[in-house]
C-alpha cells in the first residue's frame, strides 16, 4: 500500500517524526538537512505502524466532521449530544438549557462562525473547570496527593498533563466526554504525582481507583475525532 504524505521542514527540529491527522493525512516532520532518501527509508520502516493507524481511523475511530457553528448543529457535553440554538440578542450569552446549548449573540455576529466558535470555546473552558475542580478534589483526597493548581488549555494530541509541582493542565475538550471518562483522565494525572511514569505500579494504582480504565482509554481513542473542532 502506497502512502501519501507531506513533508514539513524546520531548521531547529532535532528528530524525524510522523503525525497522522484526524482526517488521515500523513505529515513527516524533518530538519532541513535530512535528505529525501532518509525520509523515504524512515517511512518504509514505519509503514506497518502507519497502515495500522490509517486502518483504525477508517474502520473504528469516529469520523472527523468539521463544525459549522450553525443553528441546530449538535455539540457534545459530558457525553450527550446537545443541539445548538442561536438567538439574536443585544449581548452575547451562552448557557446549557434543558439539554440544548443556547447562544444569544448580536445580529451582526449571527453569520460569523469564528466568533461563535471562540465564544463556545471560552464557555467550554469555564464549564469544564467547574467539573474538573470537583472531580480533582474527590480523587486527590482518595490518593492523598497535593494539587497546587488546575489549568485549562487548548492541548493538542493529549488530554492532560501534570508537573512535578502539582500543577494539572487539562484540555477544554474533556467537557465533551462522559463523566466516567473525565474521572479516568483526572485519576491518571493524579497518580502521576505519585509515579511520574507509566510503570506497572502506576497502572496498578490507576486500576485500584478506576477498574475500568482500559475501557476509558479505548473510548478516548475511538471518539477523539468527534471531539475536535
Amino acid at each position: 500500500m502506497e502512502i501519501e504524505y507531506k513533508i514539513q521542514r524546520k531548521l531547529r527540529r532535532k528528530t524525524l517524526c510522523i503525525s497522522i491527522s484526524a482526517d488521515n493525512k500523513v505529515l513527516v516532520k524533518a530538519n532541513n538537512s535530512i535528505s529525501e532518501k532518509t525520509i523515504l527509508a524512515f517511512i518504509k520502516d514505519k509503514q506497518s505502524w502507519i497502515n495500522k493507524i490509517l486502518k483504525f481511523n477508517k474502520n473504528i475511530r469516529a469520523p472527523f466532521i468539521p463544525k459549522q457553528f450553525i443553528d441546530g448543529e449538535s455539540f457534545l457535553i459530558l457525553g450527550k449530544q446537545c443541539p445548538l440554538f442561536i438567538k439574536k440578542s443585544t449581548f452575547t450569552r451562552i448557557e446549557l438549557h434543558e439539554q440544548s446549548l443556547r447562544v444569544d449573540i448580536p445580529e451582526c455576529f449571527i453569520n460569523k462562525p469564528d466568533y461563535i466558535k471562540n465564544k463556545l470555546i471560552n464557555w467550554y473552558k469555564c464549564s469544564v473547570y467547574e467539573v474538573l475542580f470537583k472531580r480533582v478534589n474527590i480523587y486527590k483526597n482518595l490518593l492523598q496527593v497535593n494539587v497546587r493548581e488546575i489549568m485549562i488549555r487548548n492541548l493538542k494530541r493529549t488530554w492532560a498533563n501534570c508537573s512535578s509541582r502539582g500543577v494539572l493542565t487539562f484540555s477544554w475538550r474533556l467537557l465533551m466526554a462522559p463523566i466516567e471518562i473525565v474521572d479516568y483522565v483526572v485519576v491518571h494525572e493524579l497518580v502521576h504525582l505519585i509515579y511520574p511514569n507509566h510503570s506497572s505500579k502506576f497502572w496498578l494504582t490507576v486500576q485500584t481507583i478506576k477498574p475500568d480504565y482500559k475501557q476509558s482509554k479505548a473510548w478516548l481513542k475511538i471518539n477523539e475525532n468527534s471531539m475536535l473542532w
